[in-house]
């Protein structure tokens, strides 16, 4: 099945605590657009720098706006594997469909230590798992043949986000799991490889540009599924130009916060600490940018 997911936003009244009422109004125009799935803390939003309590806040409100709607995946990675599996049965038992979980950062696993943590992991989930794979931020990258052997071993692991620039990687994962698993999704993280994504076997993209360009990436999916190739190229244009936000400010969260605040979306753009907020001075260059994709 061909998705396209938006990971989306975290609205934030200060650096602690969530603007409830902005996230539910993105959620309510990723539905409205069209898209096929919302992720509730994945990267994009902060997820490792809000507290749990907050997080089962959100995870809570967020229900009656996705649920039924599309898609409701719920972000659960941790470094404490006891708190992925909580929260992600937390998150099942408010109406999640799925949860999308990284493994633990910061030291490198070796391929065994991958399988093990992932395998505890689903074991105890009671639910459908997405494996999130990012090795710039874990620094080790899930294989392809150990993507195979989870997805032999655990029903409920349905699917992979695979966070690298560059396809090869992807493809591989769509090689050696699609054969035996037809049905195991396969999606990007970069906006601008869906198309390519698709060619290749896989199943969609969840990508950040969503947000703050529901329609465009809604419309792509469905141009996909209709194989009109006139539109898909034209779009991948449109998105091969946007992707150029990401690189006006860094982190580019900021950047994109900043739009949803002049869609009247967000009340604030406020970062989690210790990220700042989008520049003044770079407001108008930002409004500029984004008259070509409104």
């Amino acid at each position: 099945m061909i998705k396209y997911v938006a990971p989306a936003l975290t609205a934030l009244y200060n650096a602690n605590e969530i603007d409830i009422e902005s996230c539910t109004r993105l959620y309510d125009s990723l539905v409205v657009n069209g898209l096929d799935g919302i992720a509730v803390f994945g990267t994009s939003g902060e997820f490792p720098h809000i507290s749990l309590p907050e997080k089962k806040k959100l995870i809570k409100a967020a229900t009656s706006h996705i649920q039924g709607k599309a898609e409701y995946i719920v972000g659960t990675g941790s470094m404490d594997i006891q708190e992925t599996i909580d929260l992600s049965n937390f998150a099942f038992e408010n109406g999640a469909d799925a949860v999308i979980i990284v493994g633990p950062y910061y030291y490198g696993l070796s391929d065994d230590s991958i399988f093990d943590w992932f395998s505890k992991a689903a074991s105890e989930i009671k639910g459908n798992i997405y494996l999130y794979n990012f090795p710039d931020r874990t620094s080790y990258s899930i294989k392809p043949q150990t993507v195979l052997s989870l997805a032999r071993k655990h029903k409920n692991i349905i699917g992979i986000k695979d966070t690298i620039p560059d396809m090869g990687n992807t493809v591989n994962i769509i090689k050696a799991v699609k054969p035996e698993f037809p049905d195991f999704s396969v999606f990007c993280a970069y906006d601008n490889n869906f198309a390519y994504t698709i060619l290749s076997g896989g199943n969609g993209c969840v990508g950040i540009l969503p947000n703050i360009a529901p329609k465009l990436f809604s419309n792509w999916a469905k141009a996909v599924r209709e194989k009109d190739l006139d539109a898909i190229a034209a779009i991948q244009k449109k998105v091969d130009r946007l992707m150029d936000i990401l690189w006006i400010h860094s982190p580019f969260l900021a950047t994109t916060k900043a739009v949803l605040v002049d869609r009247g979306i967000f009340a604030k753009d406020v970062m989690t600490f210790p990220f700042v907020s989008f520049p003044d001075a770079k407001r108008q260059e930002l409004r500029e940018f984004m008259k070509e994709f409104e």
